[in-house]
């Protein structure tokens, strides 16, 4: 027994006495241009796509990942913030990002060999020892499964031309807000200095958006001011048709309801700027309102106690009822 322990204490030292050859002498060679030792790839990429599938969220919470609306919101977000490095479909990667170790995947090699539960946790928590980011907001998994479902449309060759980012910073914001429905907010309806507010707080943080962190982000400082006015407007549904009378009438009388610590959502948000203390909302995207008031409820918006207050009390079946009624009145 004494001779094993000896014999364990040798290795160990052996091992120890490597270790310090190996990291604190410098002698393992950095250099992408000579890659791991052979069998390291192997060993780290099974560990990436395990960890991977333990990890990888319920599709249950997953959003309808066919909607266009969706898929375009992943594609615009998509074509700054990933194709220098994982390209557009139908385009090469640049001869630069080929040469990383490892060299981020082409997007049609990424999505090959994941479901969309698995590329949304790697979308949302990037990946070590690579080049792969974490997703700039943290608890914003909403925005993920936008870039998702255009990663899933690309995987069945079914995905939309990427917008062109490459005109003027108006053009790119207006691919979005002028020209989707859904989670992208109208600006048209919303006063310039409130614009400008959200756009210093995405861009610095205070209101977290990995999506809009990275659209503020290309905009040069000179041009902000300009981004607040000249948006025009966007057709949306307001035909109350559809919708169950009973879900909109829930709706208004939540919209009137207030309490002697929390005023009325009209009080806030009704009527005209001179008398409205948060932004305009009525006309605004039904699926937008919904996010939002869920984003205030779960406390991830929390830069106004007020509304967290107000927003925290809602059930689910609130949010909707409040949605759809603000949605389908005239701004």
């Amino acid at each position: 027994m004494r001779r094993v322990f000896l014999t364990l204490a040798v290795l160990a030292g052996f091992g120890f006495a490597g270790a310090v050859a190996v990291v604190g002498l410098g002698l393992y060679n950095v250099s992408a241009q000579v890659g791991h030792w052979p069998g390291v790839s192997w060993v780290l990429h099974t560990t990436f796509r395990n960890s991977v599938a333990l990890r990888a969220p319920s599709m249950e919470d997953a959003p309808d990942l066919s909607d266009p609306d969706l898929i375009a919101l992943g594609a615009s977000h998509y074509a700054t913030a990933c194709t220098p490095c994982h390209a557009a479909p139908g385009e090469q990667r640049s001869a630069t990002m080929q040469a990383m170790v490892p060299a981020p995947p082409h997007i049609d090699e990424a999505v090959a060999h994941w479901k969309p539960n698995e590329m949304h946790w790697i979308v949302e928590n990037g990946i070590k020892m690579s080049g792969m980011p974490a997703w700039p907001a943290k608890e914003r998994d909403d925005e993920v499964w936008s870039v998702v479902a255009y990663l899933a449309a690309v995987k069945v060759e079914n995905a939309p031309t990427l917008p062109d980012v490459t005109g003027d910073t108006k053009s790119y914001c207006t691919a979005c807000h002028e020209r989707m429905g859904g989670r992208v907010p109208r600006l048209d309806i919303l006063e310039p200095d409130y614009i400008a507010e959200k756009l210093r707080e995405y861009r610095d943080g205070t209101r977290p958006s990995g999506i809009m962190a990275q659209a503020a982000s290309l905009v040069p400082t000179g041009e902000m001011a300009a981004l607040t006015t000249g948006f025009s407007g966007r057709a949306t549904d307001r035909d109350v048709a559809d919708v169950d009378p009973v879900l909109l009438g829930r709706g208004e009388e939540l919209a009137r309801r207030g309490t002697r610590d929390i005023p009325t959502c009209l009080a806030c948000h009704g009527g005209d700027a001179a008398n409205r203390r948060g932004p305009a909302i009525a006309g605004q995207p039904e699926a937008f309102l919904k996010v939002q008031m869920e984003l205030w409820h779960d406390g991830i918006y929390d830069a106004d106690p007020l509304m967290h207050a107000a927003a925290r009390e809602l059930t689910e079946e609130d949010i909707e009822a409040l949605a759809a009624y603000f949605s389908r009145l005239q701004p």
